[in-house]
């Protein structure tokens, strides 16, 4: 990037699958995330760290998160419950600093109207039975199954 010179403009988003990454199943080191994170604020990109295996990685306590990195308000961090609730739930959430959660929920409007309301209250009714110590077991035994 430092020596971009081309007809079209510099990237201003990095997208990227930080832990298990499809298709090879690849987990960015503590050191690639951070040289990764420190590669975005030199070139002023907004990373989109989409993380669905996140919570299934067995050393997830010991990899930091690109969001918990952030320290220049960069970083939107998407999580879903497909990986470890069910596939056709399709629920999922978005992480990161107001601004750039208030725009990119101004773009999700104009494309789509909300997640399926039922799969929504599937989900918060999941929580509300288990709580955290129990949303934290059943990720401990799909972590171990997986």
């Amino acid at each position: 990037l430092s020596s971009w010179a081309g007809p079209r403009p510099k990237p201003g988003v990095l997208y990227t699958n930080p832990t298990a990454s499809n298709p090879t199943g690849a987990t960015l080191s503590v050191a690639r995330r951070h040289a990764l994170y420190d590669v975005a604020e030199a070139h002023d990109l907004i990373i989109l760290e989409d993380d669905p295996y996140y919570f299934l990685h067995p050393d997830q306590d010991a990899l930091p998160s690109l969001l918990s990195l952030d320290r220049s308000n960069r970083v939107i961090r998407f999580d879903s419950f497909s990986k470890v609730l069910s596939s056709g739930l399709r629920v999922g959430f978005a992480t990161g600093p107001s601004p750039l959660i208030e725009r990119m929920n101004l773009h999700t409007q104009a494309s789509n109207l909300h997640t399926s309301g039922l799969s929504q209250a599937l989900v918060a009714a999941l929580f509300d039975h288990w709580g955290l110590a129990g949303f934290r077991a059943h990720l401990a035994r799909c972590a171990r199954f997986y």
